[in-house]
């Protein structure tokens, strides 16, 4: 792709003629290239399958001053590969992400064996581990934000072999002694080990640390060789010519004039000079990798910005009038429990009268098509010591008002509404006041704090910054570069959904609020505030994964529904099936909030959701 990608010799005859067709799709963001979808039928590079693709060809036209210096970096599910990756090692039905980057260095592969099945796969961090953390260990300091890197071996291969073939490590790699350690175990394999038993696993690669050598005698002093091994590793040989010796002056006599007084020969200083000067080029790198690591942003203004200003957001919601007002706003939460179905619990809030706003999710088949609940439904308030103490438990009935769990049309909507069924008037007392009438817009950015009941324990509220939809993929892509430990669990789970992922991420930016939390499950159908206590938006989801280094649940981003489209919808709902009643009492708590009744009710066309 002339300034684009580098060629390789596409051989034919080295790859295998055995039958051989599978899917894939690649997306390319920088050029508005979401999703392409490629069928390959020829075993070959990676690169050849993308260029059988016309999109994807198409990009030669580019002007090649907008290319200058620049290559892709291919992303796939197993981490960054080179663009000479086998065709075949790709998952089937795999999305590959392709990105731009500065200089790529990566070289041409080898022969490959005639069997498909000959090979493995692992992944090793941009990053040097123990013992050389300085360490430059790839060729493309640019690479070091794309990672982790999947490497590609032959079974019977040395590892050092393999790296060497990837084209992408330094060769600091393999001139000086290195070996691999696995992020998880911290089991370390020598480069001359087979990749056999590599397969799937991810790496650091770690210097091994030298002991001091002793001195050895030889026949002149000034050919006795002393290695000295600095903090990182690197050893140097140095004779005694160039070392400044100590000499045997403690208990002497003052008499330092004597001539028989044997003296230390004067350094050679012509040396010491050839000395310096070899390594003044590798001084001057590694102080401009430092400099450079300290200066380059690989993350946009506007998340470091975040960053700090998420301090300011803490600070803001432990204001006392604020607490104040959210743990009165809380006393509107609930735990939604959902009788008979082990597990199932998530959280809910009163949006008037006796109505509870939930997910839909929580019910998935146990609704039938007429709305009823084919279980009982309970929800419990004022769950907020851990012995239970004080909490109202009300029935909920067992017609839903609504129930919207779909996609309409281009459309994702997760929203219950359930009525409760107070046994008396004095139960009816206990019912909290509505949250409709607190309802405020979506912010763009800034602070936001959630409400629910995280595992299904007692009720919490937890501050978080809003994520834009601006930045949104690109803190998700970071996310994972700074978790590549867990990369391939993350990808995993994320394919589980990956519809509902690139919704969130591109397709329908707008339809979600997102942000990072620790309420996972139990928590959806939590409210959302913004930090004037106003109601925004209602938890629903995230794409959530168990960690096994740390043992714990963790999650790339977490997102909420907007609370003005579950409104829209319910309101149409209520139209639809004449329901007067709960509409009227829609209308008037609607009049007492500035923002809702104009967008509920003085609108011209129903919300487009098609």
């Amino acid at each position: 792709m002339a300034a684009m990608v580098k060629s390789e010799p596409l051989e034919s005859d080295i790859y295998p003629e055995t039958k051989h067709c599978h899917s894939f799709s690649f997306s390319f963001p920088t050029h508005k290239i979401t999703k392409e979808e490629i069928t390959c039928t020829k075993p070959g590079t990676i690169l050849r399958a993308l260029e059988t693709n016309d999109t994807f060809k198409g990009l030669n036209q580019m002007d090649k001053k907008t290319l200058k210096g620049k290559d892709i970096v291919i992303k796939s599910c197993k981490g960054y590969i080179v663009k000479h990756f086998p065709c075949w090692l790709i998952e089937e039905d795999d999305l590959l992400t392709i990105e731009m980057v500065t200089h790529a260095t990566d070289e041409t592969a080898g022969v490959t064996d005639e069997e498909t099945d000959n090979y493995v796969t692992f992944s090793v961090e941009t990053r040097a581990g123990k013992n050389s953390k300085t360490k430059q260990i790839l060729r493309n300091i640019q690479l070091q934000s794309y990672g982790p890197l999947c490497v590609y071996a032959k079974q019977k291969q040395e590892v050092k072999q393999a790296l060497r073939n990837d084209g992408r490590f330094s060769d600091i790699v393999f001139e000086q002694k290195c070996q691999l350690s696995e992020r998880s175990t911290g089991s370390k394999v020598s480069m001359g080990q087979i990749a056999k038993k590599l397969n799937g696993r991810n790496f650091e690669i770690c210097l091994t640390k030298l002991k001091e050598k002793p001195a050895t005698k030889m026949g002149t002093s000034d050919s006795t060789i002393k290695t000295i091994v600095n903090s990182e590793g690197d050893s140097t040989q140095m004779s005694p010519s160039m070392l400044t010796t100590e000499t045997s002056d403690v208990g002497e006599s003052s008499s330092r004039t004597k001539q028989n007084r044997k003296c230390n020969p004067i350094p050679d200083h012509g040396e010491i000079v050839k000395i310096l000067r070899n390594q003044f080029d590798d001084l001057v790198k590694q102080m401009e990798s430092r400099r450079e690591d300290r200066q380059k942003k690989t993350f946009p203004e506007e998340l470091d910005l975040m960053k700090q200003e998420f301090g300011k957001i803490r600070q803001k919601f432990s204001e006392v009038h604020r607490v104040k007002k959210l743990i009165e706003l809380g006393a509107s939460v609930c735990q939604v429990i959902v009788e008979g179905v082990q597990g199932v619990q998530g959280t809910g809030f009163v949006l008037f009268d006796n109505f509870v706003l939930t997910n839909a999710h929580l019910f998935g088949e146990n609704v039938s098509k007429n709305m009823q609940l084919l279980v009982d439904v309970s929800v419990k308030f004022n769950y907020e010591n851990p012995n239970g103490s004080d909490v109202n438990v009300f029935k909920a009935k067992t017609l839903l008002i609504d129930f919207q769990y779909e996609d309409k049309g281009k459309h994702y909507i997760d929203y219950a509404i359930l009525e409760m069924d107070p046994q008396n008037k004095k139960q009816q007392k206990k019912v909290p006041p509505g949250l409709l009438r607190e309802y405020g817009p979506v912010p763009a950015c800034g602070g936001a704090c959630l409400i629910g009941h995280p595992g299904g324990l007692v009720k919490q509220m937890e501050p978080t910054s809003i994520i834009g939809s601006e930045i949104r993929e690109e803190a998700a892509n970071k996310y994972k570069r700074e978790n590549g430990h867990a990369i391939f669990t993350i990808n995993d789970d994320v394919e589980k959904q990956k519809k509902r992922y690139e919704e969130v991420m591109q397709e329908n930016k707008d339809d979600f609020v997102t942000y990072n939390t620790s309420f996972f499950h139990g928590s959806s159908g939590s409210p959302v505030f913004d930090d004037l206590g106003r109601v925004f938006g209602m938890h629903t989801g995230g794409f959530d994964y168990e960690d096994k280094l740390t043992q714990s649940t963790q999650s790339v981003i977490e997102y909420a529904l907007p609370l003005l489209t579950i409104l829209q919808n319910f309101v149409i709902r209520l139209e639809e099936d004449n329901n007067q009643a709960v509409l009227k009492r829609v209308q008037e708590e609607a009049q007492k909030n500035v923002f809702l009744i104009e967008a509920l009710f003085k609108t011209d066309e129903p919300m487009d959701m098609s």
